[in-house]
């Protein structure tokens, strides 16, 4: 199955990634409604890293939902998504 890779991400305020429920559900191929209710049960949550030496100024999102894992490398001064899988 192809990922879905967004051009962009939002970047928030404290310099972390911001997805909207629409792109989550959507990068781990899921409807809304089922990833409302698994974020709500616990089931789905993510990891924001920030790089370091040779990968500073980029993002890694890794986005978890039971078995499926989404992850985001973006540049983190624009938002833009250098990588997805």
């Amino acid at each position: 199955m192809a990922v879905m890779r967004p051009d962009r991400v939002e970047i928030d305020a404290a310099g972390d990634i911001a997805l909207s429920a629409e792109v989550a559900a959507a990068l781990l191929g899921i409807p809304i409604e089922a990833f409302l209710a698994d974020l709500r049960a616990g089931v789905v949550y993510s990891v924001v890293e920030r790089g370091e030496g040779e990968d500073a100024g980029r993002l890694r999102l890794t986005l978890r939902r039971r078995a499926t894992t989404r992850v985001l490398v973006v540049e983190a001064a624009t938002g833009r998504v250098i990588e997805a899988r």
